[in-house]
């Protein structure tokens, strides 16, 4: 192999790598810039687990910066937007909180879950009219009214309100984790219901608690909520009969026999004369 040779393939190994390691510092450079062109933001995450309902309060709180396109939406950047506030969901520890995630303590209340047009009903219950105890706030309800009619006809039931939203069991709005025993109930029966249900059904609802008895009939979540009519009651039949009250008959007429007046008897010369006194 002659020096010319030897010349060329060097001076092509040199310029083979030469271009490799200037791709390389290329390539460092452009990430290099990358990285310092994302910007960091304050984000607010959780120090600790934060429960359901929980008053947010400063020791839940821990600010951090975090790159700008791995923030969440809506994450809230100054701890004082978050104090005072109530999760309205769980938040694990160090999960950004969000606006979503926490409100004002009137959006975890009743109001905040009766959408317009909706009314929320109360109604009293007991093991057997509430499944046992079994339904909790978010499960969807039939409600039935039986109607006792009239001596020697058969009693009817109506399912009067489909697919009612339970929105709280006695004072509780919450789910009971493994239906252990809502409060101020003996044991896991609830003694109220409250219901969502709309304007006409809270009508109905209320004269149907007066006039029958009502029941409630737990749904499946998968079913849809109009998969069945409802059923319009007849109120005449909830209405009981007139008490019919027999009328007295009269007293017996008893015949009073007339009192004679005792007879005298006269006596004119030689004759006798009877006559009354």
């Amino acid at each position: 192999m002659n020096s010319r040779r030897i010349t060329l393939i060097v001076a092509i190994v040199l310029a083979v790598t030469t271009g490799l390691l200037t791709l390389r510092y290329l390539n460092s450079v452009n990430q290099t810039a990358q990285v310092a062109v994302v910007e960091s933001k304050p984000v607010v995450i959780a120090s600790r687990d934060i429960p359901t309902r929980a008053k947010i309060t400063p020791d839940m709180l821990t600010l951090v910066k975090r790159p700008a396109n791995e923030v969440e939406p809506g994450a809230i950047a100054d701890p004082h937007m978050a104090i005072g506030d109530v999760s309205l969901i769980a938040i694990p520890m160090n999960s950004t909180i969000t606006d979503s995630k926490i409100g004002q303590p009137a959006a975890v209340g009743l109001t905040a879950r009766i959408k317009p047009g909706m009314r929320a009903v109360t109604i009293p219950v007991d093991a057997i009219k509430s499944v046992n105890g079994l339904i909790q706030p978010g499960d969807r309800v039939d409600v039935l009214a039986s109607v006792q009619k009239g001596s020697g006809d058969r009693p009817r039931t109506y399912a009067i309100i489909r697919g009612a939203l339970v929105l709280a069991l006695n004072s509780t709005i919450e789910p009971t984790p493994d239906q252990s025993p809502a409060p101020g109930t003996s044991g896991n029966v609830p003694q109220t219901v409250t219901l969502g249900v709309t304007v006409q059904q809270a009508d109905l609802l209320t004269v149907a608690d007066l006039n029958t008895t009502l029941r409630l009939a737990l749904r499946s979540p998968n079913e849809p909520l109009r998969a069945e009519a409802e059923e319009p009651l007849d109120f005449q039949d909830a209405t009981p009969a007139p008490r019919v009250v027999p009328t007295p008959a009269p007293p017996p007429v008893v015949a009073v026999a007339k009192k004679e007046r005792p007879s005298v008897t006269i006596v004119d010369g030689d004759r006798l004369i009877e006559g009354n006194q």
